[in-house]
């Protein structure tokens, strides 16, 4: 999760101070409508033409919500909400459009060693 401070910049809210940073970057009396503006999800994605990591915001994932602790899950589903992608769905390295998140390459062959595939596992851990 990610707030944007007033230069545009997007600050990390680690697990499980999220409502924390945000109310130290927006002020502890930010409306809704300001939070939902400014706070959002980055996804660790995977270019598969050049192997380029990246985060990027492809908007909101109902993955989120599992695992989730009661409040941060009133936060995820009250403030957030649902909205359309903030970031577009291309390579900052090399401008492909090839591009897949974490969750999405679940089951896949690895693009790099041609052998391994993808595997999701609960450890009860989120970053």
């Amino acid at each position: 999760m990610y707030v944007v401070n007033d230069s545009g910049e997007r600050i990390s809210c680690p697990h499980p101070i999220e409502s924390m940073v945000v109310d130290e970057v927006l002020g502890v009396n930010a409306g809704r409508s300001v939070v939902r503006a400014r706070t959002g999800f980055n996804s660790h994605c995977l270019c598969l033409d050049c192997l380029h990591q990246f985060d990027a915001d492809l908007g909101h994932c109902p993955h989120l919500l599992i695992g989730a602790g009661r409040i941060l899950r009133f936060f995820l589903q009250g403030f957030v909400g649902v909205r359309e992608d903030r970031d577009e769905r291309v390579c900052p390295s090399c401008g492909s459009g090839n591009v897949r998140t974490e969750h999405e390459l679940v089951g896949d062959v690895c693009p790099s060693c041609k052998q391994g595939k993808f595997v999701e596992e609960f450890t009860g851990l989120r970053s």
